[in-house]
């Protein structure tokens, strides 16, 4: 199924408490549908996913127009004859950068001073007693971190691949998104955006001289078939329910993710996506499972990767 890459901007309002994830947007896309048309959620943008045809597979946001680093900068030769801090400084590319890297070159990359896109933001939260998933009586307060961009005024973007025609569609989700607010303690203020100008198309990240790999700017988890030949970080998410969901917990199971960045050898046919659908199974503790299967929700969580191609290039031993 041919799909179109898609360019959105948001302009953040507030701080954001949760980052801006791929399987997190996505999740909140759904869950957002769900509660305006819940069948059109099902068929449209669920039942997909879960079948492995989606409609829809977004990117995590970056800062305005800057792009992840190839998981396998630091060790390019070059790269290794550098301070460790620059490397990690380079963790952001122009868009010109990141053309030049998915050719197989190594920009210049020191020029000049690279500044962090984000700066710290604090927000005060009540603490959680996990028992009983309340404030409890203590009322304690803690100091919760946020982020915000660095540059006042800044948007955030984020890739979409959409499914032929559905760009119109598409753009209805991020603005229910918009209205409603991001993440954690978006009811009370935080994650607050606008939509900045309308959806782009994006011809520039499929370049058709690059072959042999692909670069996922998402956070994801791979399938079972995907490729293993390449580059990555990973971290364990510790997910939770959206409110939508009442249990008895509503912690998920830890999932370990890949981070937008992870860059694969792979000669096959060139792909829009990769990753995968997280089922209840693998998602969700027994009792939370048994509970929502006997209220008739399957819940689950969708991990694609919004592929790129990158011209395969041996840097170093792979990971």
């Amino acid at each position: 199924m041919a799909m179109q890459l898609i360019r959105f901007r948001l302009k953040p309002r507030t701080p954001w408490m949760t980052p801006w994830q791929a399987d997190t947007i996505g999740g909140m896309l759904a869950a957002l549908y769900a509660r305006v048309k819940p069948k059109e959620a099902e068929e449209e943008l669920i039942r997909p996913w879960q079948e492995g045809q989606p409609n829809l597979v977004v990117s995590d946001a970056f800062p305005g127009d800057l792009l992840p680093a190839p998981a396998n900068l630091a060790l390019w030769p070059e790269m290794q004859e550098r301070d460790p801090k620059e490397v990690r400084a380079a963790a952001w590319l122009t868009p010109e950068e990141f053309r030049s890297m998915q050719r197989g070159t190594l920009p210049p990359l020191f020029k000049g001073e690279r500044q962090d896109p984000y700066r710290q933001a604090v927000r005060l939260r009540n603490s959680i007693d996990r028992g009983v998933n309340s404030t409890g009586e203590s009322g304690e307060l803690y100091e919760a971190a946020g982020q915000l961009l660095a540059t006042p005024g800044g948007t955030l973007t984020i890739f979409a691949r959409v499914a032929d025609n559905r760009v119109a569609w598409a753009a209805g989700l991020f603005a229910l998104l918009a209205e409603y607010g991001f993440g954690a303690d978006a009811p009370v203020g935080a994650g607050e955006v606008e939509m900045a100008g309308e959806p782009e198309v994006v011809g520039d990240l499929d370049p058709a001289d690059t072959t042999g790999g692909w670069m996922s700017l998402s956070s994801f988890q791979p399938a079972q078939r995907d490729p293993t030949e390449g580059y990555w970080r990973s971290f364990v998410k510790y997910g939770k329910l959206g409110p939508d969901l009442a249990v008895t917990s509503v912690f998920k199971r830890p999932q370990w993710m890949l981070r937008a960045g992870a860059c694969f050898r792979d000669s096959g046919p060139r792909r829009d996506w990769y990753g995968r659908w997280i089922g209840a199974e693998d998602l969700l503790p027994d009792r939370a499972r048994r509970e929502l299967k006997a209220a008739g929700i399957q819940p689950g969580q969708p991990a694609y990767a919004l592929a790129v191609p990158l011209r395969w290039v041996e840097v170093g031993v792979a990971l």
